[in-house]
């Protein structure tokens, strides 16, 4: 499976808890053909390259060899299957992934309520508005 790109993409952001950007891992758990490889194309001006996990060694050029590939596609499955379960349960908690740092970024703000659980960011906020 490759994703082009024409911005910043690191397969990464795959990896871990609640992964950022779990578009390719999806495909790759959910696909009917056996997937071997993920990973994104970055297109810039001049070149191009790849970056992403596979199955074998050198199947794509600059594409790392997953230590388990098994192991890694599992592992996206049990991630990407228990967040599934908690969204269609109807979980909304109030947890960041990133704490005050993901809140900065969102456009949500209004209808949050992390500030019950952050409030130093509500003390930042106030300080901002206040000039100080």
């Amino acid at each position: 499976l490759i994703d082009y790109k024409t911005g910043r993409a690191t397969p990464n952001d795959w990896l871990g808890e609640r992964p950022d950007e779990p578009q390719l891992p999806l495909y790759a758990v959910s696909a009917s053909e056996e997937v071997s490889a993920v990973a994104y194309a970055r297109l810039k001006h001049g070149g191009m390259k790849f970056s992403g996990f596979s199955s074998a060694k050198n199947a794509i050029p600059g594409v790392k060899q997953a230590m388990s590939w098994q192991g890694l596609v599992e592992g996206w499955k049990q991630e990407l299957e228990g967040l599934a379960r908690g969204f269609a349960a109807g979980e909304a908690r109030v947890d960041p992934k990133r704490a005050l740092e993901t809140c900065r970024n969102c456009d949500l703000q209004p209808l949050c309520r992390v500030h019950e659980r952050y409030p130093a960011l509500a003390d930042e906020e106030d300080a901002a508005r206040e000039g100080g």
